[in-house]
């Protein structure tokens, strides 16, 4: 029982190890640094790479609202033409190869 856990507590050592490599100097971490106009002040890095990551989080949920009011919509119209006007849609599989 004691390898087993040994085995656990490894694995997860090794995990988080490759994952503070990839955060580090050369992997991801450099991506959410400013750029040479907006990084002048120094105090102020921190604070533009955080309003980017908010930016890019709010955004992702407008377009997630916006694609879930897509399907409400057509929801909507497939419950109008075929409870109403009385259409029927058909889905009729294509054969392939014989």
């Amino acid at each position: 029982m004691s390898g087993l856990l040994e085995a656990i507590v490894g694995q997860v050592r090794s995990i988080v190890k490759d994952v503070g490599q990839q955060l580090g100097d050369d992997g991801i971490l450099p991506l959410l640094r400013p750029v040479a106009p907006f990084n002048q002040p120094a105090v102020l890095a921190p604070v533009v790479a955080i309003s980017a990551v908010l930016g890019l989080i709010i955004f992702s949920g407008v377009a997630i609202s916006a694609f879930a009011t897509l399907m409400v919509a057509l929801l909507a119209l497939y419950l109008v033409l075929a409870e109403i006007f009385g259409y029927s849609f058909e889905f009729i599989p294509i054969r392939v190869g014989g």
